[in-house]
């Protein structure tokens, strides 16, 4: 392990796809709602198009467009409609849609613990280990969390779109430190996404263990031996 030999005091988490997941498929999702609306769209055309349409909207209006007089619920409105219009759809109740795919991922129902979550998030808190959250999320972070009744274990939650800074930025991992009052090497933050979570974390002086799902390669420039496959395997580093 490419590690510090410092000892852990704290342990940051990224959130989607590390500690909880959309529950099903945002597919699934947003097409179990429209039927709401009398609206039939096929789940797989939905899916790919939101890949592409939010990948596209996170690099034109970074960070939920909190620098771009974009509130996160305007952002997400703008998400979910062009979707549907790129899945085929017609552009009828759209609006009413969006909103309501926003009220309903700001609670439990659309979202599930990831396996070995509330275990890891347990063994750190017994072992007196301080669990921060640093998460490129809307201001529905917390809510979400206390839902999932997660929220308790967290001595901070730093959600980009309230600091209005996002990972990989320097500013987001530093404020954890302050928060924290810790030293980098004393840090392991654990996330999926190789850019924004392990280099991100690694270009501030954090130790980094990247979570990959069992079937992804690991990515270039990533040493192996600080990928994890599975949430039960990060006591490894925290505790020698």
């Amino acid at each position: 392990m490419m590690f510090t030999m410092s000892p852990i005091r704290l342990v940051t988490f990224d959130v989607t796809n590390t500690l909880i997941r959309v529950l099903g498929s945002v597919g699934k999702n947003y097409a179990n709602v429209a039927s709401i609306y009398g609206k039939t769209v096929e789940p797989e055309k939905l899916d790919i198009a939101f890949r592409a349409v939010y990948k596209h909207n996170i690099k034109e209006f970074p960070n939920f467009g909190v620098h771009n007089n974009l509130t996160p619920f305007k952002w997400w409105t703008n998400v979910v409609v062009e979707t549907f219009k790129a899945a085929g759809s017609d552009g009828k109740e759209l609006e009413q849609i969006a909103n309501h795919l926003y009220i309903m991922f700001s609670t439990q129902t659309g979202w599930e613990v990831v396996p070995g979550a509330i275990n890891i998030l347990s063994l750190l808190k017994q072992n007196g280990v301080k669990i921060g959250i640093i998460s490129n999320f809307d201001d529905r972070l917390e809510k979400i969390l206390a839902e999932l009744s997660l929220i308790h274990y967290f001595d901070f939650v730093i959600a980009s779109a309230i600091v209005k800074v996002a990972k990989p930025e320097a500013e987001i991992f530093k404020m954890a430190l302050k928060k924290s009052d810790v030293k980098p090497e004393e840090v392991i933050h654990v996330g999926d996404n190789v850019n924004t979570d392990y280099f991100g974390a690694k270009d501030v002086g954090l130790n980094s263990v990247l979570f990959l799902d069992k079937d992804r390669e690991v990515p270039d420039g990533v040493n192996d031996s600080n990928v994890i496959r599975s949430l039960d395997e990060l006591p490894k580093f925290t505790f020698k």
